[in-house]
């Protein structure tokens, strides 16, 4: 990973937050609307949601990643996933 790859602190935070309140990262790196409606899909499940917030996480990483390098859609999932989290 080359220096301009590197996590800033705007992307560390977004990943703290995506995993202890599912949808809040989101919100922070500018998809606001998919951040709403993962929180809302957590709070509507009465905390069930909090057993896929992991994969939440890891989609927050490949965006806060993927920005970097070019715009990320509004509702764009795990932004070339195989190379940025390698699955």
């Amino acid at each position: 990973m080359s220096p301009s790859d590197a996590l800033d602190t705007t992307d560390i935070v977004a990943l703290v937050l995506s995993v202890i309140l599912p949808g809040t990262g989101h919100m922070l790196l500018g998809q606001p609307l998919k951040g709403l409606v993962i929180l809302a899909a957590v709070l509507g499940s009465c905390g069930v949601g909090y057993v896929v917030s992991v994969i939440i996480a890891i989609d927050a990483y490949a965006v806060a990643r993927v920005r970097k390098e070019r715009e990320v859609g509004p509702w764009e999932v795990f932004p070339e996933h195989r190379r940025v989290v390698g699955f």
